[in-house]
């Protein structure tokens, strides 16, 4: 009896933590998802199976809505139809998801706030991403917007 109860002790202490963990590889794809299909391929069509109903991308000055978020990616597509993007690393702790992005085009189009003069530019970045029952449910995202800048000066 007292090797029993040890057990179920023991297993209802690690189960919590082992529930955490259960979820990070599949977070790691799904965030590694926003960058090589949204964000690289321009395929928006199963934004359902990424995101959550209540999903929040946080900026230095407002929160956005997924649909602000998806036309924002929309819009830095069109302005660098040639876009490609690569995921440089991720890392994982519970239900966070951090990811190093990297993204280099050229800016042909002026839109997404570029001014479409044709110079190839390159930017980087680090999001994360916070998930709920398998889905981003919250962002925050830091990009290297000066660099960007000089490029286009």
């Amino acid at each position: 009896m007292r090797i029993a109860t040890l057990l179920i002790a023991t297993t209802l202490m690690v189960l919590p933590f082992a529930s955490v963990r259960a979820g990070t590889p599949d977070n790691v794809r799904t965030a590694r998802r926003v960058f090589l299909e949204n964000m690289a391929q321009g395929r928006f069509e199963r934004l359902d199976e990424i995101y959550g109903p209540d999903f929040v991308a946080h900026g230095a000055s407002a929160n956005y809505t997924l649909e602000q978020d998806v036309a924002a990616t929309r819009s830095w597509r069109t302005a660098m139809p040639d876009l490609q993007v690569t995921v440089e690393r991720t890392v994982a702790d519970r239900d966070l998801v951090a990811v190093h992005w990297n993204a280099v085009g050229t800016n042909t189009v002026a839109a997404g706030g570029l001014p479409g003069k044709g110079d190839r530019v390159g930017i980087e970045g680090m999001t994360f991403f916070r998930f709920a029952r398998g889905r981003i449910v919250e962002e925050w995202s830091v990009i290297d917007v000066a660099t960007l800048r000089k490029q286009l000066s």
